[in-house]
């Protein structure tokens, strides 16, 4: 398996061209693309790992978001 700084460099890329790919045209749309993503990974997860462990980490992540992410919005510099 890849290390976890590489899966994060591929998967930055991966979503910088899903959100390309949509055509977003407003910060809402890309948030709504972004949710459609979040929410597949959600049932990936659930499929490989269980649904409570899926949960707990849906959840761990939106914890973390909510602790570490600024308030402002910078989704115009997100979209190479």
């Amino acid at each position: 398996m890849i290390t976890p700084d590489a899966a994060e460099v591929l998967a930055n890329a991966t979503i910088a061209q899903y959100v390309n790919s949509c055509d977003c045209e407003t910060p809402e749309d890309i948030a709504n693309v972004l949710m459609k993503l979040a929410s597949m990974c959600g049932l990936g997860m659930s499929a490989v790992a269980g649904r409570d462990e899926a949960v707990q980490r849906l959840l761990g992540t939106a914890q973390w978001v909510q602790k570490t992410q600024q308030v402002m919005p910078w989704a115009k510099g997100f979209v190479q």
